[in-house]
């Protein structure tokens, strides 16, 4: 059987449109400039607005390092504040490398913990405006 993709169903009020869903880890260390250069640079946009994008409360972090990280292997493990940055992107190769380019510029991890996911974004209007 065959699956229509959420793009080509037809809703009376939106449309989805697909888009890649970011979700970045932050650690203290990293303020607002990654966010920013993101806007800057990226636009994140969601439908006609831009310099969109949705930060979480601090939450926690449980990790250990093992050998050859900065941290050196740990016996235990360990844990630090962390908040999650997430915004949607066009799914555009150009852009997502955008993205990866500025996480890795600005990001004070050694391994910036970045998810990439398939997902659809509604936009308004049933024309697609």
């Amino acid at each position: 059987m065959l699956t229509k993709t959420l793009d080509r169903i037809k809703l009376p009020s939106c449309r989805l449109e697909p888009v890649w869903l970011i979700h970045i880890e932050l650690g203290p260390e990293d303020d607002e400039r990654i966010r920013l250069s993101l806007c800057d640079e990226i636009g994140l946009s969601y439908g006609d607005y831009d310099h969109v994008a949705f930060e979480t409360a601090t939450g926690t972090q449980f990790y250990r390092g093992s050998e050859g990280t900065a941290s050196g292997a740990m016996d235990v493990a360990t844990t630090r504040p962390v908040r999650v940055l997430s915004f949607s992107i066009a799914r555009d190769e150009a852009l997502l490398t955008g993205v990866m380019d500025i996480i890795d510029r600005l990001h004070s991890y050694e391994e910036p913990v970045v998810y990439v996911r398939d997902a659809y974004a509604r936009r308004s209007g049933a024309s697609g405006r």
